[in-house]
């Protein structure tokens, strides 16, 4: 294909445990969408070797090119560094936004070439924004918060299952014993890894002092701080309060249709660490943040389930680590300039979700 004729290259990439779908579409001067290649790969080393020949081979060296790929789990993630180490910019699209794409395409099948061809399509077609490679520090930070969340579930269940065994008739002390001992290790585990949360913390002093400022607000300690902040790679990623809300799932999902109107909803599309981790928190800034007390009594007042107000916190919580964080400033309670208001006060009047 001649040189002169091409506008944009993009390589799109289906990510599966074991294998890479990739598909080099170019866009041309008669606003055309031509696939140039397609191919697959194993998910590992020497595989993702064979894709960087591929794109050496099959890519025009003289234009632009742009490498697009679904979140999928941790599945992706060697690719993406792997790319990110040789130059490549690329994007990293959640795979609800993938779906709604492949929508607009009335595609009736759904095979992972398919899918590779339409991510490369996607990335010709749309303007979208390219992947920050997150810290090394926050990388580990972003396992060790959910390596925590999946302890604290298993010692949960092991709680109950103590619980339960001490009730029953005639408990075997052994089994007795042997539960215990699981609670006390995953208890261990536990102060082991927020011990490792605050070296790696500390570590960083630009991540250091910014942790500094977020945790001022009242409600939020070191550990919800931290797995926000690692859930959203430092918001490095994250262009606006919009953008963040929508991204932990906390947007509110509006349903009308003629004379039907469903219950405003959130979304729940989307990063359930961070919701999980702000839904204590939210529950202690009702007993520990007067602004947000009043701000939770009012909706009470106003009829709201508590439920409702509870997520309401949540993406003011949200949405005040993400100030702090990007401003670098500490969270002063019953401030009344304009910034501080707005950040307390502004979605006073969304519609609100259950």
């Amino acid at each position: 294909m001649n040189t002169k004729t091409i506008l944009k290259q993009c390589v799109g990439i289906d990510v599966s445990m074991k294998k890479v779908d990739c598909c080099l579409a170019v866009y041309t001067q008669d606003l055309q969408v031509k696939v140039v290649s397609t191919s697959r790969f194993e998910n590992n080393g020497k595989g993702l070797l064979k894709l960087r020949q591929w794109i050496e081979k099959k890519s025009d060296k003289a234009v632009y090119l742009h490498v697009n790929m679904e979140a999928t789990g941790v599945y992706h993630e060697e690719a993406a560094y792997f790319l990110s180490d040789l130059g490549f910019k690329l994007s990293i699209i959640q795979p609800a936004k993938g779906k709604q794409y492949a929508r607009s395409l009335d595609e009736k099948n759904k095979t992972d070439r398919i899918d590779a061809i339409m991510l490369a399509r996607m990335g010709l077609e749309r303007d979208l924004p390219l992947w920050n490679r997150p810290t090394e520090n926050l990388r580990i930070l972003k396992r060790l918060s959910r390596e925590r969340i999946s302890i604290i579930r298993d010692r949960n269940a092991l709680t109950n299952q103590l619980h339960a065994l001490n009730h029953s008739h005639k408990a075997y002390a052994k089994s007795i014993k042997r539960l215990k001992q699981r609670v006390k290790l995953a208890t261990k585990q536990l102060a082991e890894i927020e011990v490792q949360m605050q070296e790696l913390v500390a570590e960083s002093p630009v991540l250091h002092e910014k942790m500094k400022h977020v945790i001022t607000i009242p409600g939020i300690n070191f550990v919800t701080a931290a797995t926000v902040i690692a859930e959203t790679d430092g918001f490095s990623n994250i262009g606006n309060r919009r953008q963040l809300v929508s991204y932990a799932g906390l947007d509110v999902v509006i349903r009308e249709s003629g004379t039907l109107a469903w219950r405003p909803r959130i979304s729940k599309r989307g990063n359930a660490y961070i919701r999980a981790a702000l839904y204590m928190a939210a529950v202690c800034s009702i007993i520990h943040n007067q602004t947000l007390r009043i701000y939770f009594n009012r909706m009470k007042e106003n009829g709201k389930p508590g439920k409702t107000g509870v997520i309401a916190l949540e993406r003011k919580l949200l949405i005040l680590i993400y100030t702090l964080y990007k401003n670098n400033t500490d969270y002063v309670l019953g401030h009344t300039n304009n910034s501080q208001k707005n950040i307390v006060l502004q979605d006073s009047q969304e519609p609100v979700a259950v």
